[in-house]
């Protein structure tokens, strides 16, 4: 039994020497007994044929270059090839396909841009405007008329508060900066007026701000900062990347120098993250 291959695509790739190409297919021998073969016209060469006991064998690939063998058995398959009494055996292999539609490649891709913008935000949880207003009520004095002279009208003890927020931060790079409305801290805006040998119209205080940040620029873990306004000065600031955490807010008002009038001592402190 013979066993007859169809080799396409990729196996004919793998196993054929010659690269593959579109066009014709053509694979065909032919073998005379006692008589010659029959006499056909080969373009370009006038008259051929083929010798009594001979064998002619001829495998046209795919894009090959036509031969004086093909054209002599194309040339006398009409002939033979449907005749059962030819003196010639003969088989005839032929067939055509068609070449690519495109640019054949070993490889092919596409690059996919996935884009989506997010907002720049920067927070600081503050509660209702009731919540943003601190009052600590009486600050106390010695007011006792046994006291002494040296104690009496100042401040007992220091005032302290902490302002603690769980939301902080924003999601690019930023400034945060603590400020007071008045340099001079908490002010009394009393019209009797005052011995300012003895008496002060204001209360000096510092704030020192706690938080986890990390560097502008700098990816990584962050770690805990402290911001301090101290009560010398009426604004501070610091750069950060990216961050979100806990703040709290320490406000300490030392017990001044001198004493206290009468009235109410008031002025702001402002938190600002910002970002840039």
């Amino acid at each position: 039994m013979k066993t007859v291959s169809l080799l396409a695509g990729v196996a004919a790739l793998a196993l054929s020497a010659v690269s593959a190409q579109a066009g014709e297919v053509y694979h065909a021998t032919a073998t005379t007994g006692a008589l010659p073969g029959p006499t056909v016209n080969i373009p370009g060469l006038g008259m051929g044929f083929l010798n009594p006991n001979s064998t002619i064998n001829e495998t046209y690939a795919q894009g090959g270059v036509p031969t004086v063998g093909r054209d002599y058995l194309q040339g006398i398959s009409p002939l033979v090839i449907n005749d059962s009494n030819a003196n010639v055996s003969m088989i005839e292999i032929k067939g055509l396909s068609a070449d690519n539609n495109g640019t054949a490649s070993l490889s092919d891709g596409a690059t996919f841009t996935l884009k989506g913008a997010v907002s720049t935000d920067c927070a600081y949880y503050s509660g209702s405007s009731n919540s943003q207003t601190i009052d600590f009520g009486t600050i106390g004095i010695f007011a006792s008329d046994n006291t002494g002279p040296a104690a009496a009208f100042d401040m007992t003890a220091p005032a302290n508060v902490t302002i603690d927020s769980n939301l902080a931060g924003c999601n690019t790079s930023n400034t945060v900066t603590l400020s007071k409305s008045d340099i001079r801290g908490l002010v009394n805006n009393s019209s009797a007026g005052y011995d300012t040998n003895v008496f002060q119209a204001n209360l000096p205080f510092s704030v020192t701000a706690n938080y986890t940040a990390g560097a502008v620029g700098v990816a990584g873990a962050a770690s805990p900062t402290s911001l301090v306004l101290t009560a010398a000065s009426n604004s501070v600031s610091a750069q950060h990347g990216a961050w979100k955490s806990a703040m709290a807010l320490n406000v300490n008002i030392p017990v001044p120098s001198k004493s206290l009038l009468a009235g109410s001592y008031q002025g702001d402190l402002t938190v600002n993250i910002a970002a840039f």
